[in-house]
C-alpha cells in the first residue's frame, strides 16, 4: 500500500508540471488540447490507484479475499444417488386346480311318484314307440296331433298310471310343477315336448279309477339316425332345485 501512495504522489507532481510553462527543452511545448488529454489520462491513473474508489479494477488484496471466499463457498460434491432396486413384479399367474379326479356327486334315483310326493298312485314305464306323427290317423277321437320335423322322429314314452289306494285317486300333475327331461344313449337330456295332449304325463289332470289305470305319455324328438339306434333311456325329473333320475331300461 505504501508503494501505491508513492506512485500517486509522483503522478500528481507530473500532472502539475505538465500544466506549467517549460523553461528548458526537457519538456516539450503542448497545446491546450494536448495538455487536457494528458491531464485526463493522469486523472484516470489516480482513480485506478485510489483505494477509496470502487471501479471495475479490483485491488489485488481484495481479489485474493474474494477468491478465498469462493473456494470456501463451493458446495460439496454431491454424492451420487443410489438407484432404487427394481421391485419384483407380482406373479399374477392364476393357479389352475384340476378337480377332474374329484368324485362327482352320485345321481339320485327315484320313482316319479316318490320324487313328486304323490301318494296312492303308481307310475310304471311300459315302453316306447317311434312315430312320424302322434297320435296317428287310426285314433278315433283325434283332438290334437303333432308331427316330427324333417329328418327327425318322435319318440313316445308310455306310462301306466294306476291307483294303489283301493279307491279313486285325483291326480293333478300340472300343479306339482313337474319338469321332465329325456336322455337317450347317455346323451345330454332334452326337455320333453310341451303338448296339448290330454294324456300328457307332465300336464295330466283327472281321476284314476280304483283298480284301473290311465295310459299317459311323454314325447321327445330325435334324429332318424338316433331313433334307429336307441339302446338306453333315462328320465330326469326336476322340481325347483332338486333333481332325480329314473332309468327306463
Amino acid at each position: 500500500m505504501r508503494a501505491n501512495r508513492k506512485m500517486l504522489g509522483l503522478l500528481l507532481a507530473a500532472a502539475a508540471s505538465l500544466g506549467m510553462t517549460a523553461c528548458g527543452a526537457a519538456i516539450p511545448d503542448m497545446t491546450e488540447e494536448q495538455n487536457a488529454v494528458l491531464v485526463e489520462y493522469a486523472a484516470g491513473l489516480l482513480l485506478k490507484y485510489d483505494s477509496n474508489h470502487h471501479g471495475r479494477l479490483v485491488d489485488p488484496e481484495d481479489l485474493e479475499e474474494l477468491e478465498s471466499e469462493e473456494v470456501y463457498a463451493q458446495p460439496e460434491e454431491s454424492q451420487p444417488k443410489e438407484e432404487p432396486e427394481p421391485e419384483e413384479e407380482p406373479d399374477n399367474t392364476a393357479t389352475v386346480v384340476d378337480n377332474t379326479e374329484e368324485a362327482q356327486e352320485e345321481p339320485v334315483y327315484r320313482s316319479i311318484e316318490e320324487f313328486y310326493g304323490i301318494d296312492g298312485v303308481a307310475m310304471d314305464f311300459s315302453g316306447y314307440e317311434i312315430k312320424d306323427m302322434y297320435p296317428d290317423d287310426s285314433t278315433d277321437d283325434l283332438f290334437f296331433a303333432m308331427s316330427a320335423s324333417a329328418g327327425c322322429k318322435l319318440v313316445v314314452l308310455h306310462f301306466d298310471v294306476s291307483s294303489v289306494s283301493g279307491q279313486d285317486k285325483d291326480l293333478d300333475m300340472l300343479s306339482l310343477n313337474t319338469k321332465f327331461k329325456i336322455s337317450i344313449n347317455g346323451e345330454t337330456p332334452k326337455y320333453a315336448l310341451t303338448t296339448m295332449l290330454t294324456n300328457d304325463l307332465a300336464s295330466f289332470k283327472g281321476t284314476i279309477g280304483a283298480g284301473g289305470y290311465e295310459p299317459l305319455v311323454l314325447v321327445t324328438e330325435v334324429t332318424e339316425e338316433m331313433a334307429q339306434s336307441i339302446q338306453t333311456m333315462s328320465l330326469v325329473m326336476r322340481n325347483g332345485t332338486e333333481e332325480a333320475i329314473l332309468s327306463l331300461d
